[in-house]
């Protein structure tokens, strides 16, 4: 039977960004990626393993991934970016 209607939103919590993020982002070399939502991708890489990647069975991980990144990236562009 087809929805008539789409599936409500998944509530998430805050992202799970270290406290100590920040500090380790201003002293990090040049070339070195830094994560915030880390916690969030180990995650969903991980269920993708666990069910032989496929993308289906693990799409509440990247949700989770995915409303992370967004908050992260909202939350650095009101703090003016680097310069913040």
């Amino acid at each position: 039977m087809p929805l008539t209607r789409p599936p409500p939103k998944p509530e998430f919590p805050d992202p799970s960004t270290p406290a100590d993020f920040n500090e380790k982002f201003k002293t990090k070399q040049a070339s070195r990626y830094m994560n915030p939502c880390e916690v969030e991708e180990k995650a969903s890489m991980k269920c993708l393993d666990k069910n032989n990647y496929d993308k289906t069975k693990c799409e509440y991980f990247f949700l989770q991934y995915r409303e992370c990144k967004k908050k992260w990236v909202s939350n650095y562009a009101e703090k003016g970016g680097c310069d913040g």
